[in-house]
């Protein structure tokens, strides 16, 4: 009888305890805290999820072809403006740098959403409404396996040419000078100031 006594006597310490707790302002303030805190977590991590290794590698994947393509573009069009060039009578052997405007950029699928409005106004007894259309656009956006969300990309726009330089075994004749920056010019559609011709020494 006496060792059932003594076993609930630490049940009722620890629910006195507790009871105590509870009743006090401070700490159910603290536990509503904590509690509040927790939710605001678990709220957030379902937000913030660390990039995956695919993830990683893809992007690391199309900057390198971006970079590439970039370099394919480059050299294209040297070598096209120097099978031109060579035609030219008088030119000789040509080296040719490109210097490009940025680099590539992504064109993206877009949505329009087109809103039109009718005002009118009084002139005097005249009475002339107008028509105002607002157009808004966002980007079309595609969901991944990782649930991350991109804007879908519906092609890639190339850089123009920023300035040429030419060094060429007729570069120190003004005629052929001329006759090259006129045909650099047409060709790439640049202006003749962002065109140098040198003789190739």
């Amino acid at each position: 009888m006496k060792e059932k006594e003594d076993e609930r006597e630490p049940k009722k310490s620890a629910e006195g305890l507790i009871g105590r707790l509870l009743g006090s302002d401070r700490a159910l303030t603290v536990i509503v805290i904590v509690g509040l805190v927790g939710i605001g977590l678990i709220f957030i991590s379902s937000y913030i999820r660390p990039p995956s290794k695919d993830s990683a590698a893809s992007v690391e994947e199309s900057i390198g072809a971006e970079n590439s393509g970039l370099e394919e573009y480059r050299s294209s069009i040297t070598q096209e403006l120097g099978n031109m060039l060579a035609s030219i009578d008088g030119v000789g052997k040509t080296k040719i740098m490109i210097t490009l405007d940025g680099g590539v950029r992504n064109i993206y699928a877009t949505d329009t959403d087109t809103n039109g409005r009718e005002t009118s106004r009084k002139n005097g007894e005249d009475e002339n409404a107008d028509k105002q259309n607002t157009e808004k656009r966002s980007c079309i956006l595609v969901r991944g396996k990782d649930g991350s969300e991109k804007a879908l990309t519906v092609g890639k726009m190339m850089p123009q040419v920023k300035g040429v330089l030419i060094v060429c075994e007729g570069g120190d004749d003004g005629d052929i000078v001329q006759r090259v920056k006129d045909a650099v010019s047409a060709a790439l559609d640049i202006s003749q100031s962002h065109i140098c011709v040198s003789k190739l020494g």
